[in-house]
């Protein structure tokens, strides 16, 4: 199995917590989750990576949005693309089963995530997505 960059599965959660319509009040609790998992040196570190890249916005960005009245995602545009880019996703797949394809390419992709809190998360979402919409045909 290939193992993910940190930072990548670090994105890949913000990534399934958009496609899950997060609140900000649940992108400040992931941000909290993972802070505390992974380690808030280590997390830092990645979330500044990612910030340099302009993968992300970071929280305090995403709060002075929230203050402003406007709803923004962790990851940006670039973020999500890069995630779509890495596991092959195609990024014109209808939004409401992105999650589904998600799940199905990691299965079958044979890349791991070795980011406890990181993988807890994203089966948490595919699992939620799948309680809330059981009818669904999925991709």
């Amino acid at each position: 199995m290939k193992n993910l960059q940190e930072k990548e599965q670090v994105l890949m959660a913000y990534y399934a917590q958009y496609y899950k319509g997060a609140t900000f009040q649940e992108v400040k609790q992931l941000d909290s989750t993972l802070s505390e998992g992974i380690g808030e040196e280590q997390y830092g570190k990645l979330m500044e990576e990612l910030k340099a890249e302009g993968l992300v916005r970071g929280l305090q960005a995403v709060e002075q949005q929230e203050q402003e009245g406007v709803d923004t995602p962790m990851a940006t545009n670039e973020g999500m693309l890069y995630i779509n880019n890495v596991l092959n996703l195609q990024s014109d797949a209808v939004e409401d089963h992105q999650l589904d394809y998600l799940q199905k390419h990691l299965e079958t992709s044979h890349l791991e995530l070795t980011l406890s809190p990181v993988k807890t998360y994203i089966e948490s979402v595919v699992e939620e997505q799948a309680q809330e919409k059981p009818n669904d045909n999925t991709p």
